[in-house]
């Protein structure tokens, strides 16, 4: 739909990358609107919030760019592909956490903070899944972590390619899922959805732990579904004496 006034044109058409609430096929995709003065200048309208302009410094190219940027941060391109880089790595680590920390709650092999008292306990034995770890003294453990990170930090840097340090394909790519450009890019878009949404469960799982020490996000939601008018995040932030 097109509407003409006097101080120029507006018109909606389909953005390249999908909104967040829309699917991520390339079906779904949410209109923005362009609008263009008597002066010829097109001004885009950013996803994550319909009619705000959209930062000249995002195109949209990249995967999960909606426009949001109040603070300016990815001005510098520099910057800005740092921060895609930082991102997509911590969206992996999230996703990779999340689950950990729900599966074994799940199975009643006890939460993620029970997990880890073994640590603070003089001579404490790691364990995996209820299974002793052979070479699961702290001080090993450390040891292979810090070698680890070591060394896939130092095969990183090495690589000078910004595209390949996100994406290395390869043995990163048993499947062959980038073969394809089309899929590959909507891959990409779902990477950084379900990415974001693991950092924020992950912070949320910080929260309750920190408001309830020493329990789990299940043992919190069953809390919570058993008597949700009092076990809910109105229970820390307002005095229990004006509480009801």
């Amino acid at each position: 739909m097109a509407m003409a006034s006097s101080s120029g044109l507006r018109s909606c058409s389909a953005v390249g990358v999908p909104s967040l609430l829309a699917p991520s096929s390339r079906s779904g995709r949410l209109p923005f609107c362009a609008s263009a003065t008597t002066s010829g200048r097109v001004t885009m309208s950013a996803e994550w919030m319909p009619g705000q302009p959209r930062p000249a410094h995002l195109d949209g190219s990249s995967p999960g760019d909606f426009g949001f940027d109040p603070l300016g941060l990815a001005t510098v391109p520099e910057n800005f592909e740092r921060f895609k880089e930082s991102e997509v790595y911590h969206c992996r680590w999230a996703m990779l956490a999340v689950p950990g920390i729900l599966v074994p709650e799940a199975l009643g092999l006890g939460n993620w903070v029970q997990a880890q008292e073994w640590a603070a306990v003089p001579g404490g034995q790691a364990t995996y899944l209820g299974n002793p770890v052979p070479w699961g003294s702290l001080p090993t453990i450390l040891a292979i972590e810090f070698v680890a990170i070591a060394f896939a930090e130092h095969q990183r840097t090495m690589e000078k390619d910004p595209e390949k340090k996100k994406y290395p394909g390869g043995a990163f790519d048993p499947l062959g899922f980038s073969k394809d450009p089309a899929k590959f890019e909507e891959l990409k878009l779902k990477e950084i959805k379900n990415g974001r949404l693991a950092m924020l469960a992950f912070v949320g799982f910080c929260v309750q732990q920190s408001a309830y020490p020493g329990t789990g996000p299940l043992e919190n939601l069953a809390s919570h579904l058993a008597d949700p008018w009092h076990n809910n995040i109105g229970d820390i932030i307002i005095p229990r004496s004006i509480s009801p």
